[in-house]
């Protein structure tokens, strides 16, 4: 018997997504699958994994974060997604025992996740994988390295099939491998370039266009002299998504701002911190951003006696930021989309190699070790490069014109949006509760409608 694998249990939304991706996979392999949920944490620990357990802990890199990223178990990066979902919890910020805590206990789950997924490769043909940024990380990495399809949802991409059957890389592919935008993948045409400057211009003046941007209260710039800034770092969540694009370095994004800041905190520098938006949306987003808004306070209060350092804690356009400041500004953001818009409006910027787009597109001054990060950092404006313009526009094409993504017209909400007549807003902010009222002769339809509306990947 082959079987499609899911990391979710397939009722209410989850029943239209995992049933949509089970039957587009059967088309491509033209054969009927089984429904198989996968419950892999909750096996108990392999003599192996235990051996492996006992050796790193006599070698102490059980202890060291530092070495402990880097940890390999069966050729998945187990320490990188387990530290990942233990910075999900605030505590593990604040705490070393906490920290440590969540690492072993997040490691140990993702040993027998590991073992687990391993004993069923043979029968699976394809997977659906929720939350790869975590522990569901070494799933895909697993299963993608033994050339099944995997199917995701998620940013820069929407609902899509990485098909992995005639993978020939010869290094162990990451959770970031199927995801990151590629040099390869399209080749633009002259009108596709005028839709993509298009369209990152109304991003850079509406930012309420973006999805997990609506319901921010933007307000006016404080009333200071924004020329004399020579950086401007665009702070990033330290409740979600950490070390989502790889390592670089650093282990999460306090560790990299709180550098940055130290590094740039002398002679004749003057930066202004931009708090992300999201710091102060609520209802839906309500606990990461509190512990958002709380970690971002602490830094503040580290950084309280410096007269070079400006925190801007409220949300305020990026546009009108851009506009106000020196046109030598340097922009430094970890890996987010601020980096499209300050290379939109011809500033030069520094971002981590660890981001959604591969290295080869060249849009800002790249690190993918701290020292690197340092030397860029100690460079005069005149040394560092602006970005390329042609893989610039390539990268807002794939991102904001991907009729699949969160801003296309074949974006799966948006799909069942105007399939059950119920508002993109209102299905974004309590999904679950609107599937509740769903009844089994729409589901078959929107299942049927959504498995051909999934975006095909082949480009690793």
């Amino acid at each position: 018997m082959n079987y499609f694998a899911t990391t979710k249990f397939p009722n209410n939304i989850y029943d239209i997504v995992v049933n949509s991706c089970k039957k587009d996979a059967e088309k491509k392999l033209n054969k009927s699958l089984k429904l198989f949920q996968l419950n892999l944490n909750k096996q108990i620990p392999s003599l192996k994994f235990t051996f492996y357990f006992i050796k790193i802990f006599l070698l102490g890199k059980i202890f060291l974060s530092k070495e402990f990223i880097n940890l390999k178990y069966r050729g998945c990066s187990i320490g990188r997604h387990s530290l990942s979902t233990a910075w999900r919890n605030k505590k593990s910020y604040l705490n070393f025992l906490t920290l440590f805590y969540y690492k072993i206990k997040y490691f140990i789950i993702s040993g027998s996740i590991i073992d687990s997924a391993f004993k069923h490769i043979d029968k699976v043909e394809a997977v659906y994988v929720d939350h790869g940024v975590y522990l569901n990380g070494l799933i895909i990495q697993l299963f993608a390295n033994n050339k099944k399809l995997i199917y995701q949802n998620v940013y820069p991409r929407g609902l899509h099939c990485q098909d992995c059957r005639k993978n020939k890389k010869k290094f162990f592919l990451e959770f970031e491998d199927l995801l990151i935008l590629r040099k390869k993948e399209k080749s633009l045409s002259g009108k596709e370039k005028r839709i993509a400057e298009k369209k990152i211009k109304k991003i850079t003046t509406t930012p309420e266009i973006i999805p997990w941007i609506k319901g921010v209260r933007f307000k006016k710039l404080k009333d200071i002299n924004f020329k004399n800034f020579t950086h401007v770092i665009y702070a990033h969540s330290f409740a979600d998504g950490q070390l989502a694009w790889g390592t670089d370095g650093f282990l999460n994004v306090r560790e990299w701002i709180e550098f940055t800041l130290e590094k740039l905190d002398s002679g004749n520098n003057k930066v202004y911190v931009k708090a992300h938006p999201n710091f102060k949306i609520r209802g839906y987003f309500n606990e990461a951003c509190a512990m958002d808004i709380h970690i971002f306070s602490l830094i503040k209060n580290k950084f309280r006696y410096s007269k070079r350092l400006f925190f801007e804690d409220d949300p305020v356009k990026n546009l009108n930021l851009l506009k106000s400041i020196n046109k030598k500004t340097i922009l430094i953001s970890h890996h987010g989309s601020a980096i499209l818009e300050g290379a939109y409006k011809n500033f030069k910027n520094i971002s981590s190699k660890a981001t959604f787009w591969e290295e080869k597109l060249k849009i800002a001054n790249q690190w993918k070790t701290k020292n690197e990060y340092e030397m860029i950092l100690k460079k005069d404006w005149s040394d560092l490069k602006f970005a390329d313009k042609n893989d610039l526009l390539k990268v807002c094409y794939l991102l904001y014109c991907n009729q699949y993504g969160h801003y296309g017209e074949k974006f799966w909400h948006d799909i069942i949006s105007k399939n059950i007549k119920v508002s993109r807003s209102k299905l974004d902010k309590d999904i679950i509760k609107v599937f509740k009222s769903i009844d089994d002769k729409k589901k078959v339809r929107l299942i049927n409608l959504l498995s051909n509306n999934i975006q095909q990947l082949n480009y690793i």
